[in-house]
């Protein structure tokens, strides 16, 4: 994911982020230890410890509504999956967490609430329009996929459109290439649009292969799809 790319210059955006990434994993650490007590019961169904499990789900729905709050896709996700002590809904759970420290290694995720705004999206894109007159192409392009693909996950959420790869045993963010299609698909956008983000993408997630030009008239329609696609 090309916003995994970004380097964050705040220092203290960084210890936040890894603060919050190793609260998730000891929630992951707590769910391993969860499946740790699997048994068999009646039909080849299979049981976990009761009291574990429930420690492991409130630790779960907690953090995930501190960080990424009650309407985010991760919490209503991890609070419909993970529902009775069996090891299948743990995986689920694990699935779900282990998704969500994924996003948080993204560098997006800047503040318990995880709330970007569109201004401090736009922000971004004025960092990347300084990069590309300071002829950084490379950075300008990581600045504005980031923005494209967080902007992307944010107007389909704000759409209904699950931004998470639900299965049956995981949950993995899905990608910026799938939402567009999804968002597409809704008539979130029209076919020009449509074709536009897949090109911008794959401008963005190319090594050296654009020109100054190219990158200079992206960042002036992405600043236009955002304005045009509020949420």
């Amino acid at each position: 994911m090309v916003s995994r790319l970004i380097s964050i210059e705040s220092k203290e955006s960084m210890k936040n982020k890894n603060e919050l990434t190793a609260k998730v994993q000891a929630v992951i650490t707590m769910g391993g230890k969860v499946l740790d007590t699997e048994s068999k019961g009646f039909q080849q169904q299979t049981f976990v410890n009761e009291q574990l499990f429930h420690d492991f789900r409130i630790s779960g729905l907690s953090l995930l509504s501190r960080i990424f709050g009650d309407n985010s896709e991760y919490y209503q996700s991890f609070k419909s999956e993970v529902t009775s002590p069996g090891s299948s809904r743990t995986k689920r759970g694990l699935g779900i967490l282990s998704a969500a420290a994924t996003d948080l290694q993204g560098n997006w995720i800047e503040t318990t609430g995880g709330a970007i705004s569109s201004e401090i999206l736009t922000d971004f894109l004025r960092m990347a329009k300084n990069h590309l007159d300071g002829d950084n192409l490379q950075g300008a392009a990581i600045l504005a996929g980031a923005v494209l693909e967080e902007h992307l996950r944010r107007l389909c959420l704000a759409n209904d459109i699950s931004i998470i790869n639900d299965r049956s045993a995981s949950a993995a963010a899905k990608k910026p290439l799938q939402l567009t299609g999804e968002a597409y698909k809704k008539k979130l956008c029209d076919r020009q649009q449509h074709k536009s983000l897949i090109s911008w993408l794959e401008l963005c997630g190319s090594a050296d292969e654009f020109t100054g030009k190219q990158i200079e008239d992206m960042l002036a329609e992405i600043g236009r799809f955002l304005e045009n696609t509020p949420y």
